[in-house]
């Protein structure tokens, strides 16, 4: 996922096209091979753009179809050891990321605003929500525009290519990484999807629990008993906990060896609040006794745990 980020505000990664012309040669070869606008094509797919030296920016052109999220190549031409070459990128359109920036930016502040006024006010549940659905909207729009614009990168290649007449290395590594893809050469082993997909959950259920004041709920078939944050600040490290736990669990996901080490972190930290939450709360009278037992046996299964993740560290990587 967080590949998938990076090529949405970076690009693609750096892709070279080496013509066989000369430098002017090759601008006017690629020229005739693409139009300066595309807008008037209502019959055959082109390649549209601007071609010049020092900026070549050219899109695919679908009659009657349009779409705003896809990518577009932006380079230059460069002369490297003698040989004219084409070196760029294929990223969405500049004013495309700066909407998106925008949007995005928005929000993630509106959903931590949300948080906060949602902790405060019973009537404000419901707006963290909102703003969540409004940023997975979002995302979900990117993803669909380059899912249908999957193609174009390798197209774009192709017609550079019979243009100048580039080496067919290139074109074969546009193919194998698609702008907007989120699939992985190797999926991850079964161990790692089920940590990832438990910490995110986990986060989500904490996030839902900060949000709506529920510490535990337990259901009966009478009737059912939740049981509420005796403080505030309880809910803060609530809704920060699950925010920890969501870029968590797409690292893990990742395999990532920084999220192996925040995976300590966080089972040392998470345990030391549920103890701390338990031994501070002012209910407890006759019960404190079983309370500290419940405790030093927690205190046992979080070393096992943490014994456990420290064998998984074969599965991550820099």
């Amino acid at each position: 996922m967080l590949e998938w980020f990076r090529r949405i505000w970076i690009g693609s990664d750096p892709v070279e096209f080496e013509s066989t012309f000369g430098m002017t040669e090759s601008i006017e070869r690629l020229k005739a091979a693409t139009r300066r606008w595309g807008f008037f094509s209502v019959t055959e797919e082109v390649a549209s753009g601007r071609v010049t030296e020092s900026r070549v920016s050219l899109q695919r052109v679908i009659p009657m179809v349009g779409n705003s999220f896809k990518p577009f190549f932006v380079g230059r031409f460069e002369v490297i050891n003698g040989n004219v070459v084409l070196r760029g990128r294929y990223t969405l359109h500049w004013l495309v990321r700066m909407f998106m920036g925008f949007w995005l930016s928005f929000c993630t502040l509106f959903t931590a605003l949300a948080l906060v006024a949602a902790m405060r006010s019973p009537q404000a549940k419901a707006m963290p929500f909102a703003s969540l659905a409004m940023l997975v909207f979002g995302l979900g729009l990117v993803w669909l525009g380059g899912w249908f614009s999957r193609n174009d990168p390798a197209w774009l290649s192709a017609v550079i290519r019979k243009a100048i007449e580039a080496s067919t290395t290139v074109a074969t590594t546009v193919q194998a990484q698609p702008l907007f893809s989120l699939t992985q050469k190797r999926s991850p082993p079964k161990v790692i999807l089920v940590v990832s997909g438990a910490l995110f959950l986990l986060g989500f259920m904490s996030l839902a629990s900060a949000i709506t004041g529920v510490q535990s709920y337990q259901g009966y078939p009478g009737g059912s008993i939740s049981t509420y944050y005796p403080e505030i600040w309880m809910r803060y490290a609530a809704a920060v906990y699950g925010a920890v736990m969501l870029p968590l669990a797409i690292g893990i996901y990742r395999q990532k060896l920084t999220a192996w080490r925040m995976g300590f972190v966080v089972l040392i930290g998470g345990a030391g609040f549920q103890v701390f939450a338990l031994l501070t709360r002012t209910d407890l009278e006759n019960a404190r006794i079983p309370a500290i037992v419940f405790c030093v046996l927690f205190a046992v299964v979080t070393a096992v745990w943490g014994r456990w993740w420290y064998a998984q560290r074969v599965h991550f990587h820099d």
